[in-house]
């Protein structure tokens, strides 16, 4: 491995006409060459002369462009970004991807809460939906808010100090999980057999559900949360057609006035809460968990027989 340099220490420039090997790139740059490799296969950063021989050397440019990508990444850039700025693309611009970025390459990123974390604070959408594509899969959508996305928000929001303008990355996480819940879920114009009602603090853990039951096959719909204290509709609710189930998740403040609403009807309202329940509710179908809810739900739709085949 190469001896790192000095943070201070500037390698001469190269005369145009000159060609390195990688080992003499390596050297020159401070880095190990596996890392050189690294940065080509992911990146795209390689060497683009060739010898007589036909062998690959690295000439000016390419120098230029690696040097960038080490004092960025040494300045704390993301690696992805760094590469960018060394392409001479915009770090910001979606619509461009990079060599392994999209690819086999792509499952070497780390899939972790901090890494998630860190791409919201960034602004990096393209690494976020990325990212929560990768947890999600084809059906993974409650495992990957509960391991991976609900745990970054928790780190975002921790955070005591402000965002620059146009950037909240709780926001962005936000948009990040629905925008890959709307590729996985099958969007089928069906009867809405469930309605899903939640206050705005759990309206993630509402879609998240929500894709959950959409996956088992049936038909769903998240209620926006009423705005400026306004009351929920809960004659829409009762009459809207089609509708079996109506789940209260956490319950929501005005679930006492649903499950009233509902009494004399065919559609059964079902709480989702670990908390002690008042007792108008206390006798309701239950769940303690979005998993226990996923199960229980199905099995109540199984029953009803209005789930998709």
């Amino acid at each position: 491995m190469a001896a790192a340099r000095s943070g201070n220490e500037r390698p001469r420039p190269l005369d145009d006409g000159i060609r390195l090997t990688v080992a003499a790139v390596a050297g020159r740059l401070g880095v190990a060459a596996s890392t050189l490799r690294t940065w080509e296969r992911r990146y795209g950063l390689g060497p683009s002369a060739r010898t007589a021989g036909r062998h690959r050397r690295y000439d000016a440019d390419d120098v230029t462009r690696l040097e960038t990508m080490r004092r960025l990444t040494r300045e704390g850039v993301a690696p992805a970004d760094a590469a960018r700025l060394a392409r001479g693309l915009d770090a910001g611009d979606e619509d461009l991807v990079l060599p392994g970025e999209g690819g086999e390459d792509a499952a070497d990123e780390v899939l972790d809460p901090l890494s998630l974390a860190a791409a919201a604070v960034e602004a990096d959408d393209v690494r976020l939906r990325r990212m929560i594509a990768r947890a999600v899969g084809e059906d993974e959508v409650l495992t990957a808010w509960q391991t991976l996305v609900r745990p970054a928000m928790d780190l975002v929001e921790a955070r005591d100090h402000g965002d620059r303008p146009g950037r909240d990355p709780a926001a962005a996480l936000e948009a990040a999980l629905l925008a890959v819940v709307r590729t996985v879920v099958d969007t089928r114009s069906e009867a809405d057999a469930v309605l899903i009602h939640a206050d705005a603090d759990r309206r993630l853990d509402a879609h998240v559900l929500a894709a959950e039951l959409a996956l088992q096959g049936a038909g769903v719909r998240v209620l926006r949360p009423a705005r400026r204290g306004r009351q929920i509709d809960i004659a829409a609710t009762v009459t809207h057609a089609g509708v079996q189930l109506v789940v209260l998740l956490g319950p929501p403040a005005h679930a006492e006035n649903v499950a009233a609403a509902l009494a004399d009807t065919d559609c059964l309202p079902f709480i989702v809460s670990p908390a002690e329940l008042p007792a108008a509710l206390a006798q309701l179908p239950r769940a303690r968990t979005l998993a226990g809810a996923v199960h229980e739900i199905h099995d109540l739709l199984v029953e009803r027989r209005v789930l998709r085949h």
